[in-house]
């Protein structure tokens, strides 16, 4: 009989140890629930701050925008090396007809 009476003690305390880890584990889980359902609300939260709620339309036009400032760039770099390269030539240009109209000067007369 003493030996019934050991497993007895040894169950129920195995049953108040599972009782314990059962309600530790609900409470675990509703907590887990919680932030779950929190972080679900701030990414709705964050859907909703975007134009018709289309993250990926607003993705598409920030693309739009950076490719057109980029093209800009680019135009703006092809100006500026194009205009420097002829303004060279137009010195060119203008230093050799004054040379040109001093030799000229100075042959004639």
């Amino acid at each position: 009989m003493e030996g019934t009476r050991e497993i007895v003690a040894a169950l129920d305390q195995l049953k108040e140890d599972l009782d314990q880890r059962h309600l530790e584990n609900v409470g675990a889980q509703a907590v887990t629930d919680a932030k779950v359902g929190e972080a679900i609300r701030g990414i709705d939260e964050l859907r909703k701050a975007f134009p018709d709620n289309d993250p990926d339309g607003h993705r598409r036009y920030h693309e739009a925008i950076i490719k057109s400032i980029e093209d800009r760039g680019a135009f703006y770099r092809t100006l500026r090396d194009e205009l420097a390269k002829k303004g060279l030539w137009a010195l060119v240009i203008v230093v050799g007809l004054a040379l040109w109209q001093y030799f000229k000067l100075k042959v004639t007369s």
